[in-house]
């Protein structure tokens, strides 16, 4: 994986979106220069030089970035390929209706010959996505393209790793052995068996036989481990690696289950620093104002629905937690009907809700009901990217009974965030420690282009519905 600030990006994904974006530049080129097919066509490809037909292909990497068909399960299986792909057309048609509007550098051009260039255009990615894709089906099975994992431990832990390697890593990790810990002795333990030739040093012989690159250390308990011996490897070049790191930097989460605060404490991550913090408030508002005027006419559709179908306020207060515990009203369309919890006591939304109404429905499976919180991001009191912000009276529950619940309030909760784009809504205390591992996640990792990256995929999850509720 290679590492961009703190997060980090599997180099088979850089890879296919470097190459798809290089054959889409060229067959572009291709057809601007050849002039193939009706010159009417290609009026507007005419006039592309490099640079734009450049800036076109990058533009079309970002839309399909932002919907998730560089996501690993969309990069290996065909059909969730192909079902992001069609709502990849749809997002073409309306950037390209849009484009057509603002415009003004093709005044000139009829709306039929943009279009038919837009076709050609999306038509040409399409080909280029297909065609990396095949070849992309078979790398898996060339071991060039994977880093060759040698775990140590057979416990509950390796058996874990194990079990992930088999299926989401397989595309970039290959297994290549796995040492017992129990069976291995200390040259002092073997002298005394009698067999001097079974020592912790064969740790690094194995490594060697496997071409291991990685070994990765599964154990709760590190007292007996062959630390010098495990010097060695890395000396020698193979990576070695705590199963916590390998975990962070694979799944993209913390385990709950294994991290200790001391592990917190001294891994890398968690910076804070003041020239970050400012960059982003100001990233915060820029991109709120532009996002709400983007969106105002949707606003007020919203806002008429809403008073059309039931009695009460348009907007509703709700109480939540914020950074270092401090209580705000976030703001979000009504969805449910008034007096909603009427008992007094919070209740975990679920996705047959009979307290919401019809348009709630419709605003929630669309995330319309999140809008207002751009309201909140001006405030100062969320920001636009971040963990998302709870209920005081579930963030009681939730941090007697999830230890290190607390650590995701060192940051402005935000509208969208790691966990939203990874895991399903949450409705349950089991739910909430999920989400609370990519939280994690995100508070010791963060910076603005893991930010960039979720605002990205939060295009696919709105357009897609993935995680309503």
């Amino acid at each position: 994986m290679l590492r961009f600030f703190s997060h980090r990006i599997a180099l088979p994904t850089l890879l296919l979106a470097s190459v798809e974006g290089t054959v889409f530049f060229l067959l572009l080129l291709v057809a601007s220069v050849l002039h193939l097919g009706d010159p009417k066509t290609l009026a507007l490809a005419n006039r592309l030089d490099v640079v734009d037909i450049a800036s076109l292909s990058g533009l079309f990497i970002l839309v399909l970035a932002s919907l998730g068909i560089y996501n690993r399960d969309a990069v290996y299986q065909f059909g969730v390929l192909l079902q992001r792909s069609v709502i990849f057309l749809f997002v073409i048609v309306f950037l390209g209706v849009l484009a057509w509007i603002i415009d003004d550098l093709i005044p000139s051009m009829r709306l039929s010959d943009y279009v038919s260039f837009l076709a050609l255009a999306t038509g040409l990615n399409l080909t280029a996505i297909m065609t990396t894709r095949l070849a992309f089906v078979f790398m898996p099975k060339i071991d060039t393209f994977k880093t060759r994992v040698l775990v140590l431990g057979r416990g509950p832990l390796g058996v874990r790793i194990r079990t992930f390697l088999g299926a989401e890593g397989s595309h970039t990790l290959k297994q290549v052995g796995y040492v017992d810990l129990d069976a291995l002795r200390t040259p002092r333990d073997a002298a005394a068996a009698g067999d001097p030739d079974l020592v912790a040093e064969d740790i690094c012989r194995l490594a060697r036989e496997a071409n291991a690159h990685e070994i990765v250390i599964a154990s709760r308990e590190w007292r007996g481990l062959p630390i010098w011996n495990l010097l060695d490897c890395k000396m020698a070049g193979t990576k070695v690696t705590d199963y916590l790191t390998f975990w962070e930097r694979e799944a993209g989460q913390i385990d709950l289950n294994e991290v200790k605060p001391s592990w917190l404490a001294l891994s890398d991550g968690f910076r804070q620093s003041r020239v970050h913090a400012v960059v982003k408030r100001a990233l915060d508002i820029v991109v709120s104002l532009a996002f709400l005027s983007v969106t105002l006419p949707v606003i007020l559709l919203a806002a008429f629905l809403i008073k059309l179908e039931s009695s009460g306020p348009v907007f509703y207060l709700q109480e939540r937690i914020g950074r270092h515990g401090k209580i705000f009203n976030v703001i979000k369309f009504r969805s449910m009907y008034v007096d909603a919890e009427k008992d007094g006591v919070p209740q975990w939304a679920s996705r047959v809700d009979p307290r919401v109404t019809r348009v709630g429905h419709l605003i929630r499976r669309t995330r319309i009901d999140e809008i207002p919180q751009i309201f909140n991001v001006l405030f100062g009191d969320m920001s636009f990217v971040g963990p998302r912000p709870e209920r005081p009276y579930f963030v009681r529950e939730l941090s007697e009974d999830i230890p290190l619940y607390n650590i995701r309030h060192n940051v402005r909760p935000g509208i969208t965030g790691w966990a939203q784009i990874n895991y399903p809504y949450g409705a349950s205390v089991e739910d909430a420690r999920r989400k609370l591992e990519y939280d994690l996640y995100y508070v010791k990792n963060g910076g603005l282009f893991l930010d960039f990256a979720i605002i990205l995929q939060t295009v696919r999850v709105v357009l897609s519905g993935d995680g309503a509720r």
